[in-house]
């Protein structure tokens, strides 16, 4: 095998495991004996050209990535990319990152970080083209679809849920806010809790936990408070004015 190819083996590999798949499952998708993939995974034997961008698209990457060349280079721009996108988020300049974003999807096409990115930035341009929003949903649900990332598939849960509220799909929303992990199993309250860390580091953690969750306390108290948004008999046990009360002894606290 050329050194041109001679990443394919562990690059095929690792996609397949990706998705999930046995060899026998991607051979019949591929339309391809089983042993063919065991051969290309050993490297025994390599696919024809013909089946290159069958299996790129497959896999939602780009030939070269599923050749394994050059992965540092590709990481540095997909890096540079995004990089630059969140400085135009940062200045609300959603539309100008679109162009950017598809361009790199162009090359490396099925790249989470970079789809990610793309529905962000047209979920910020509703007003200008609302039809960005339902591209930026799909986007989302296909990257639900490929990663096998936790952490991306949090992400993506949790901007589901503003999305398909926004578009008033509240059942939707709520069930994309139900199959998020409860508060129990979320990383900051058991790193905090485990004696994992200790000392100067412990504190720093529980003060940043502090802020956070009494951040998140803060939210919520400001519904009680609001005269609008829940009714006298629903805010029972609290009352407008004791949420109002309890808001600010929190924010003492929080100082």
């Amino acid at each position: 095998m050329t050194n041109s190819t001679s990443n394919f083996p562990s690059v095929m590999k690792a996609l397949r495991k990706g998705r999930g798949l046995t060899q026998e499952q991607l051979a019949e998708a591929l339309g391809i004996s089983c042993q063919a993939v065991s051969k290309w995974e050993t490297g025994l034997s390599f696919p024809d050209v013909s089946l290159l961008p069958i299996m790129a698209d497959y896999f939602g990457v780009s030939i070269d990535y599923l050749l394994g060349h050059d992965t540092s280079r590709r990481n540095e721009e997909i890096e540079k990319t995004c990089c630059a996108a969140d400085e135009l988020f940062e200045r609300k300049s959603y539309i100008q990152a679109i162009p950017l974003l598809r361009e790199m999807l162009v090359r490396y096409p099925g790249n989470e970080k970079l789809m990610y990115k793309l529905a962000w930035a047209l979920s910020g341009t509703i007003r200008e083209s609302p039809e960005n929003y339902e591209e930026a949903i799909l986007l989302y649900l296909k990257i639900l679809e490929i990663s096998t990332d936790t952490e991306m598939r949090i992400r993506v849960t949790r901007d589901l849920i503003y999305r398909y509220y926004t578009k008033g799909e509240s059942d939707k929303a709520l069930f994309y806010a139900r199959s998020l992990p409860p508060f129990e199993f979320c990383r900051e309250y058991n790193l905090g809790r485990s004696n994992v860390l200790e000392g100067k580091a412990l504190a720093e953690y529980l003060q940043s936990n502090i802020q956070l969750f009494g951040s998140a306390v803060l939210e919520c108290l400001e519904y009680f408070a609001d005269e609008k948004i829940l009714s006298p008999e629903e805010k029972k046990p609290y009352t407008s004015q004791s949420a109002r009360e309890k808001t600010e002894l929190l924010k003492k606290a929080l100082l």
